[in-house]
């Protein structure tokens, strides 16, 4: 007998917890609010209280939000204006701001008066766990009357033809051939007038709806970068709480894009993370290995001596810019956050810029409520964001990041003549090419050394993963797929298997024959931290990830 699935109907369906959804779920119901105070006060007809839930593949809300994160907080004076965020639990004020270029031993402090104004974070910004921040924007959903909804992982858009018609969760209780098990249940049908994709950074849904819309056809190819974290616990007062500090030069090459960060969360917890450009050249380059030298650097060591590590994670950014935001609606639905691109790589910064995205989106949202009218036409906020700060501060930057695809040195100088210029130089749109371009060939590659590790503070790549609480059911088919094995060996000959380096989660690892012969790609993924590097930088297009089953993969707390 053939098993139906069941549905539910909603106005709004938002998928993705993060910080872009939970703004827009909670801006939308204040806007009707609003709505209809204005239509009572006028003696109009009034919206009726709209269904809106938001969803979350994670298995409680925070397991899978993941940042640097230093926040402007533009848009928590717009949307809250009764809260100070130096009271509240996941925002700490910035103290002391300061910019290192690192040599392999040593490290140079740039002053001040070289530092341009926007990249410049004390005085008014604050260190935040995007984890905690989620669960607290959660919370004020809720309080509107928002369903928010864990272990929910959207599998597919659901469609009338060009118009999104919802989503289709992802079944559970799956074996690994695919078929159904003994605790098999299929995925509901959430049926929604409006369906808000803000699933963070290359969202599953938002790539189908981008690709099967062609929304990126006027666009420049999206490029990311990676970056990886750990949260350490250190002697109190090592770094006061509050400082922030950031590096560029080692442990990466002049090839290679990033920089890194060293967060005080509190006087015995610091944030370290390495971010790092997709478009690296390098095969051989391991991200691991490169994080791990980036933590053995003197300035940096002198910092997390004494320390242990308690939580690591690793997710990808949108760092194409203003130039390489698709089509923002279409429709029945709608692209927010970092599922859309909005990040101000130069500021690496992106969080009051997916705010903002989705405070826009329920304007539109509102609207198109009222006046029954769901067309692509009426949710596009493209023309709001343009008109609106984010619009500025984005075309400000629109060839930041371009100007760094050959290196670090044409990068800064062109980075002078861009601020300099607010913009206007380099002038036109300049491009670059997909991530998975760049890669050269193995011979020409340079290994990372290898750095000792220890079981506190320098950890391997598998106990890192274990700090991440990253599980995975074992019994349900991989979510990361290699879709042509047979291509595996084409690509170890040209690239000496580049994906059992680039992932911060050793998901993928070479099986070697007993003769120590290449035989293929062994696919570990339960370790996944769902960064989706694999998709990226595959040079053959030959991996695809997909959601696993509702609640699995990482259970960040504090990141």
């Amino acid at each position: 007998m053939t098993q139906e699935r069941e549905s539910m109907e909603l106005d709004v369906l938002f998928v993705g917890a993060g910080p872009a959804n939970l703004t827009a779920a909670y801006k939308l119901m204040r806007n009707v609010q609003e709505y209809n105070e204005k239509a009572e006060a006028e003696g109009k007809e009034p919206l009726e209280d709209p269904m809106v839930m938001v969803i979350d593949k994670g298995a409680n809300l925070g397991n899978h939000s993941l940042s640097g994160a230093v926040l402007d907080p533009v848009m928590f004076a717009e949307l809250f204006p009764e809260e100070n965020l130096s009271s509240l639990p996941f925002a700490r004020p910035v103290k002391s701001d300061q910019i290192y270029y690192l040599t392999a031993t040593g490290q140079i402090a740039l002053p001040g008066f070289l530092v341009p104004p926007d990249m410049h974070n004390d005085g008014s910004k604050y260190i935040v766990s995007l984890s905690e921040m989620t669960r607290w924007l959660a919370k004020k959903c809720e309080d509107m009357g928002v369903e928010v909804m864990t272990e929910f992982a959207a599998a597919q858009l659901l469609r009338d033809g060009q118009m999104v018609r919802g989503a289709i969760m992802g079944d559970k209780g799956l074996e690994k051939n695919g078929e159904p098990g003994h605790n098999f249940a299929l995925g509901e049908e959430l049926q929604a007038k409006v369906t808000v994709l803000g699933e963070g950074t290359r969202g599953y849904l938002a790539q189908e709806l981008i690709e099967g819309w062609n929304l990126a056809a006027n666009a420049n190819p999206q490029v990311w970068g990676l970056g990886i974290k750990e949260l350490i616990e250190v002697p109190a007062g090592r770094l006061p709480k509050g400082s922030v500090i950031h590096t560029f030069g080692y442990p990466l090459d002049f090839s290679t894009y990033g920089g890194s960060f060293i967060y005080a969360l509190e006087d015995n917890l610091i944030a370290i993370g390495l971010v790092m450009g997709l478009d690296y050249p390098n095969p051989l380059a391991e991200t691991h290995g490169l994080f791990l030298q980036l933590k053995k650097h003197p300035f940096v060591a002198s910092l997390i001596a004494g320390g242990k590590v308690v939580e690591y994670g690793a997710k990808t950014l949108p760092e194409g810019g203003y130039f390489s935001l698709p089509q923002l609606a279409v429709d029945g639905a709608v692209l927010v956050g970092d599922s859309a691109g909005f990040l101000n790589t130069m500021r690496l910064k992106g969080l009051h810029l997916a705010m903002k995205s989705g405070a826009l989106a329920a304007d539109k949202i509102c609207a198109a409520l009222a006046s029954d009218d769901f067309s692509a036409a009426a949710l596009d906020y493209r023309t709001d964001f343009e008109a609106s700060w984010a619009g500025e501060e984005m075309r400000k930057v629109r060839n930041f990041r371009q100007g760094f695809h050959d290196g670090m040195i044409p990068g800064m100088l062109l980075t002078g003549v861009h601020m300099a210029t607010g913009g206007a130089l380099p002038g036109g749109r300049k491009k670059m090419p997909a991530d998975f371009e760049g890669l050269r060939p193995a011979a020409s590659g340079k290994a990372t050394a290898k750095t000792p590790t220890d079981e506190t503070l320098y950890l391997d790549l598998l106990t890192d993963v274990y700090k991440s609480g990253s599980i995975h059911r074992e019994e349900q088919p991989a979510h990361c797929k290699i879709l042509d094995p047979a291509k595996c060996r084409e690509c170890f000959q040209r690239f000496a298997a580049p994906c059992t380096r680039f992932c911060p989660a050793k998901v993928y690892e070479e099986n070697l024959g007993a003769n120590g012969q290449f035989e293929g790609i062994q696919v570990n993924f339960s370790n996944c931290v769902h960064c989706k590097t694999c998709e990226i930088k595959d040079p053959l297009r030959n991996i695809r990830w997909t959601p696993p089953e509702g609640g699995d993969g990482p259970k960040f707390q504090k990141m």
